[in-house]
C-alpha cells in the first residue's frame, strides 16, 4: 500500500470522525433547545393556568376567560410538536379544545379583597395576566389591538383591587372602633391615586380625602374620649382610698 494511499484513508477517516463529531454536536444542541422550549412553554401554561383557576371573578370576565383559553390552546399545539412524548399535554390539549369549541371558559366567583393577604393575591394573578398578554402578543398568538385593549382593562383591574382592598380594610377598622387604622388606609389611597397622576381618578381622589378628614374627626373624638376617661392609675388610687376610708370608719366604729 503506497504512502499516498495510506495517507488519503487517513484523511478520509479524519474527515468522517470530524463530520460525526459536527452532527451529534448539532444533535445534541438540537435536542438542548427542544428541552428549553418546552421547559418555557409549560411554565407559561402552568401560570396561565394559575391565573385562571385563582384570580376572582370581577376581574375575569368571559371574553378575558376566552382567549386565556385560545392562548392556552396555541401554547399547548407548541409544546406537543415539539415535545412528542407529551400524552399528559396531548390529553390537556384535547380537554381545551373541547371547551373552546363549546364556549365555555372558565370562570370564578367574586372574591371580596378584605385583606391584604387577598389583595396582595390578586394583584400578583393581574400582573402575571399581562405578562401572559405579552408573551402572547410577541410570539404572534394576539395582535397589538388586543393586547392594548386588555392591557388598559388590567391597569383599571389593579387600580380597583388596591382601592377595594383600602376600603375594606378602612371600614373594618371603623367598625372595629379603631379610626387609626381607617385613617392610615385612606392616607394610603390618596398617596397611591396621587403617584397615577391620572385625571380620571380626580373624583376618587377627593372621595378620599372627605373619607380622610371623617376618619381624623373620628381619632379627635376617641382622643378626647380617652384624655376625659380616668386611667387605670386613677381608678387604682381611687379604690386605695376608698378602702382607707372604710378601714378608718371601721376602726372608730370599733371603738
Amino acid at each position: 500500500m503506497s504512502p499516498l494511499l495510506i495517507g488519503g484513508l487517513l484523511a478520509a477517516g479524519l474527515v468522517v470522525l470530524v463530520s460525526i463529531g459536527f452532527i451529534s454536536h448539532g444533535l445534541e444542541r438540537a435536542r438542548l433547545e427542544r428541552a428549553r422550549q418546552s421547559a418555557e412553554i409549560s411554565a407559561r401554561i402552568k401560570i396561565g393556568n394559575g391565573v385562571m383557576a385563582t384570580l376572582p371573578g370581577q376581574f375575569l370576565p368571559p371574553e378575558l376567560s376566552i382567549l386565556l383559553l385560545g392562548i392556552e390552546v396555541k401554547l399547548l399545539e407548541k409544546l406537543v410538536r415539539i415535545n412528542k412524548n407529551a400524552p399528559d399535554a396531548q390529553k390537556r390539549l384535547d380537554a381545551s379544545r373541547a371547551q373552546l369549541e363549546q364556549n365555555q371558559p372558565p370562570s370564578n366567583a367574586p372574591v371580596a379583597l378584605d385583606t391584604e393577604v387577598k389583595g396582595n393575591d390578586a394583584r400578583i394573578q393581574l400582573e402575571n395576566l399581562h405578562k401572559q398578554l405579552q408573551h402572547a402578543q410577541a410570539d404572534g398568538l394576539i395582535d397589538k389591538a388586543t393586547l392594548k385593549q386588555w392591557s388598559d382593562q388590567i391597569r383599571q383591574y389593579l387600580v380597583a383591587a388596591t382601592l377595594d382592598t383600602f376600603n375594606a380594610t378602612a371600614a373594618q377598622g371603623m367598625q372595629q372602633g379603631k379610626p387609626r387604622i381607617a385613617k392610615l388606609q385612606y392616607e394610603r389611597a390618596i398617596a397611591y391615586l396621587t403617584k397615577l397622576n391620572d385625571p380620571a381618578f380626580s373624583e376618587h381622589l377627593a372621595q378620599y380625602k372627605a373619607l380622610l378628614l371623617r376618619s381624623e374627626g373620628a381619632v379627635v373624638e376617641q382622643n378626647q374620649a380617652s384624655t376625659g376617661a380616668p386611667s387605670e392609675l386613677d381608678a387604682g388610687l381611687e379604690q386605695l382610698e376608698s378602702a382607707d376610708e372604710q378601714w378608718k370608719k371601721k376602726a372608730v366604729y370599733d371603738d
